[in-house]
């Protein structure tokens, strides 16, 4: 276990659900579920795979002002494209909070928490299972059918290629609407594009 790391039965749910609102607590529960499965299925850590599923919006409830109030409170750098849209902070601020306030401090799930909105290079195996579980969990493949394949991709293929999957199909939607990508999307994608091109 990594120093700092929090033991594997440590369950966040029932702290979070006094604070977090009934819809949110439901959300998570699917991540937390579908994280399971797929850390199951690629013989990941499991009870790794489920902190960061179960940390991973800690403050997605909170108003988008608030949001960008914490992180300039903080001193973060903020990208202009989370100035334009606030919300986009909720990775940032939860992983500060989730370490601040809950005392989780292994790096691996403070990283992925951080950047569950975009993922990173850097990610683990983990760390991807939460991502895909967050973007496919079944309300929001129930709004948006197109992420039916990047679940099918993640179960027959790899984390990976779901990610990419998922990664390009939020491009063209920018793309179609005319909304801004966050630099780290496209940082994330191009090294996708990379590894499945070397492998």
């Amino acid at each position: 276990m990594p120093d700092g790391a929090l033991p594997a039965d440590l369950d966040l749910r029932a702290r979070m659900a006094l604070e977090l609102p009934g819809g949110l607590v439901e959300h998570i529960d699917r991540v937390v579920a579908l994280a399971d499965t797929l850390a199951r299925h690629h013989g990941l850590e499991v009870p790794l795979a489920r902190l960061m599923a179960q940390g991973h919006d800690l403050v997605r409830h909170v108003p988008p002002a608030d949001l960008l109030a914490r992180a300039e409170a903080r001193g973060l750098p903020i990208d202009p494209v989370e100035r334009d849209a606030p919300l986009l902070l909720h990775g940032p601020i939860g992983a500060l909070e989730l370490r601040e306030r809950f005392g989780v401090t292994d790096a691996r799930v403070f990283d992925a928490i951080w950047h569950h909105t975009w993922g990173h290079p850097d990610y683990t195996p983990e760390a991807w299972a939460m991502f895909i579980a967050d973007k496919v969990e079944p309300h929001k493949v129930r709004r948006w059918k197109a992420l039916r394949r990047v679940h099918r991709l993640a179960l027959d293929v790899s984390l990976e290629a779901a990610a990419l999957l998922y990664l390009d199909l939020r491009l063209k939607e920018a793309v179609r609407e005319g909304h801004t990508v966050h630099p780290l999307a496209t940082l994330t994608r191009n090294y996708l594009l990379r590894a499945r091109a070397e492998a």
